[in-house]
């Protein structure tokens, strides 16, 4: 009898190691089915940002060039809205100003700046 409860015990051993055996591949078989399904999605996410259509422009802002006003490129930079500050930045002094609710920068052959509660309003390039 001892021998058939040692045969016993060993076919029950053998029968709980597979069956935890098996689960612990089922149980990786799923970790594995799920992580590869999520590297499709990353690289389809990868794909979709990469295609042209969604690519953005990359625009480069122009700077104002050191002749100020004397350039029309600089007048062409300026901006409805932008601050005094700004115009000065991309003009330079004005040779005079006339002040009010509407504010008047004048340069030389007859450009001039207009401001409208201290915001860029209308502006004439020199000629």
């Amino acid at each position: 009898m001892s021998k058939s409860k040692s045969l016993f015990k060993s076919c029950l051993v053998g029968c709980l190691l597979t069956t935890f055996t098996l689960g612990s591949f089922a149980s990786d078989a799923d970790r594995i089915a799920q992580l590869e399904k999520e590297v499709q999605e990353l690289k389809l996410r990868l794909t979709n940002l990469e295609t042209p259509s969604n690519k953005t422009t990359i625009t480069q802002k122009t700077s104002a060039t050191s002749e100020g006003w004397r350039n029309l490129a600089n007048w062409r930079l300026l901006k409805k809205g932008s601050s005094y500050d700004e115009v000065r930045a991309t003009l330079g002094e004005p040779s005079r100003v006339q002040g009010g609710t509407f504010t008047f920068w004048i340069y030389p052959d007859r450009g001039n700046v207009t401001f409208y509660n201290d915001r860029l309003d209308s502006w004439t390039e020199p000629r």
